[in-house]
């Protein structure tokens, strides 16, 4: 069977464009989930900010030490994470808030090396290595 060049012409065209439709719309579904996931962390990082502020106000006045705000964003970034999983269940969410609270851990000791001036990282850092 032989194709003329007219039918050639339009079978290619509806090639290329199909194709064409098709990577535009993967291209369209990464930049949402891109999208998604900068909005997520902005909210996060704002929580976060919000979060250090009011702690702070309330420590202020009664005298206490603050945890400084990279600790509240790896606390916020970290939990972020975990509640937009899609493996998330009721089962696991026990585990993944311990799993949270470590890495606030981390930071927090971090944070004391840091303010203390030391240069080595905490025994809890050095042991997630």
């Amino acid at each position: 069977m032989q194709i003329d060049a007219t039918t050639a012409t339009l079978i290619a065209s509806a090639i290329g464009a199909l194709s064409s439709g098709v990577t535009a719309i993967v291209i369209l579904l990464i930049n949402m989930q891109s999208e998604e996931r900068r909005h997520l962390r902005e909210l996060a990082m704002r929580a976060a900010v919000d979060n250090w502020l009011r702690t702070a106000e309330a420590a202020k006045e009664f005298g206490y030490n603050l945890p400084p705000l990279d600790v509240y964003i790896v606390h916020m970034l970290k939990l972020s994470d975990i509640l937009c999983a899609r493996d998330l269940t009721a089962e696991t969410l026990a585990l993944k808030l311990r799993e949270v609270q470590q890495f606030v851990k981390v930071a927090m000791a971090e944070a004391e090396n840091f303010t203390r001036g030391l240069d080595k990282p905490s025994a809890e850092a050095a042991t997630k290595r």
